[in-house]
């Protein structure tokens, strides 16, 4: 039985040789003639839109130091509401997982694991004895 595995892995060993050996001719021509056509034609355009960049940066650079005051204040309320969006963000999260957490202890479910089944039920007999 264990000569049989190794026959197979030497079987299999032997298919892959193969496999590899038949790799090296046309193919390797071809995926070289299909690669070099892909990322010249790409390196093409990266070098036609840094040209691009640069020339539209160099016309327009007047204008940008011209309305440079008009354009810093927008920056700065630009990064004001971007801090409040995130200030929201983060308090809402903030909140819903207290919400839940509440909920956990209240209904004695332990989707985290966080304290035990004697808070639960302590908090219930709270709850009982104020109402």
């Amino acid at each position: 039985m264990e000569g049989r595995h190794q026959q197979q892995g030497q079987g299999i060993g032997l298919v892959q040789g193969r496999h590899q050996q038949q790799a090296s001719g046309t193919v390797v021509v071809v995926a070289s003639v299909t690669g070099l056509a892909i990322g010249g034609s790409l390196l093409g355009l990266m070098g036609f839109s840094f040209l691009a960049s640069l020339t539209l940066l160099l016309f327009i650079s007047p204008l940008l130091l011209i309305f440079s005051p008009l354009l810093l204040f927008t920056a700065f309320v630009f990064v004001g509401s971007l801090a409040g969006f995130a200030a929201a963000a983060t308090m809402a999260l903030t909140g819903m997982s207290a919400l839940g957490w509440i909920y956990q202890e209240v209904g004695g479910q332990r989707l985290l694991g966080f304290g035990g089944v004697d808070t639960a039920s302590r908090v219930k007999e709270q709850g009982r004895l104020t109402i």
